[in-house]
């Protein structure tokens, strides 16, 4: 297990120092600046116009470092580099500093992310709330996907399983800003369960955006288990469970999901994932305060610092859950570690 983690987490650093360059050229190739756009007109739809001389924005860049080089810049970002008069060395991402925010004057990265507002706790904070969305939506894909998926299987073949297939066939089909609007349209303006224009404080404005950024996740976790349950009924030492006489529940349970479960699990590491990457779509559509707005805001307006710190969260965040989830198997599977070691060098 030790060498596993070990080698695992070489390459997700690998993983995330890849994903970080390759963004880093990306965004240096796009046109303009944080503070003139794309073709060099002023960003007019994103508050008041920016009337910038030269010389002003030669000094901003130099203040941000964007007048070096594109390497320079690279390891100033992730390694460190030597600032001021005194020469004084500041590391960078390595060590947790994500920089300064360039359209948010005054304030690192990290503040904007982790810092909660004036007398209120974490979970107010972006990063907090992004958090809470994603575990009340977890608890929801996992708590009612894995039960679909049991009904669905376990009654192939039927009226019910067919029905259960096609709505999760259509969830999967249908983008998730689709799903948002109408969310509001029958939760804010049929039923009244939320306001058009929400407040976060109030926990019945949260369904909406837990159920959609949930329903995608969840009709993958039901189809995958319905996948898995079927493929086991099939099998020989199913079919002896039932031929001795033992109850459903009991072949159910001691028998079908026991052994359906590290497949299941499996399958929850590529889910965690699409709770990540619906962030970005479902905060912005419900102007949530959290990461995934952030993010989107940090594009528009190209605020270098944000882009990247936001991206090797993201990064950091995808490859933990994917260590933890193979970790996992390895755990409640012997076979795995048994293969592991077989398949290994000598």
């Amino acid at each position: 297990m030790l060498p596993f983690l070990f080698k695992s987490i070489l390459r997700g650093i690998a993983i995330v120092l890849g994903v970080t360059t390759i963004l880093f050229l990306l965004m240096h190739a796009i046109p303009g600046n944080p503070w003139m756009n794309y073709s060099t007109e002023r960003r007019l739809m994103l508050g008041p116009a920016l009337d910038l001389d030269q010389a002003t924005m030669t000094s901003l860049n130099r203040r941000f470092g964007l007048d070096q080089p594109l390497w320079r810049q690279w390891l100033r970002y992730v390694v460190g580099d030597y600032y001021g008069e005194n020469g004084e060395f500041i590391c960078g991402a390595v060590c947790g500093n994500l920089g300064p925010s360039i359209t948010q004057r005054g304030r690192s990265v990290q503040d904007v992310l982790f810092a909660p507002p004036e007398g209120q706790t974490f979970w107010q904070s972006r990063f907090g709330y992004s958090i809470r969305l994603m575990f009340w939506s977890a608890l929801l894909a996992v708590g009612l996907g894995i039960p679909l998926g049991i009904i669905s299987g376990t009654t192939a073949k039927t009226g019910l399983s067919r029905a259960i297939s096609v709505i999760l066939a259509v969830i999967i089909s249908v983008p998730n800003f689709i799903l948002g609007l109408l969310a509001i349209l029958v939760l804010a303006s049929w039923l009244k369960i939320m306001r058009v224009i929400p407040d976060w404080h109030n926990p019945a404005d949260w369904i909406a955006p837990t159920i959609v950024l949930a329903l995608t996740p969840l009709a993958g976790i039901a189809r995958a288990t319905r996948a898995f349950l079927i493929n086991l009924t099939g099998a020989d030492y199913i079919r002896t469970a039932h031929a001795k006489g033992l109850h459903p529940v009991r072949v159910m349970r001691d028998h079908l999901l026991r052994n359906a479960l590290v497949p299941i699990i499996t399958y929850l590491g590529p889910a965690a994932m699409e709770l990540f990457t619906g962030l970005f779509i479902i905060e912005a559509l419900y102007a949530f305060p959290g990461m995934g707005r952030e993010y989107w805001l940090a594009v528009l307006k190209l605020d270098y610092s944000m882009i990247l710190g936001l991206t090797m969260l993201y990064a950091v965040g995808i490859v933990t859950l994917n260590i933890l989830n193979t970790a996992l198997c390895e755990l409640l599977d012997p076979r795995i570690r048994e293969a592991a070691v077989t398949e290994a060098p000598a």
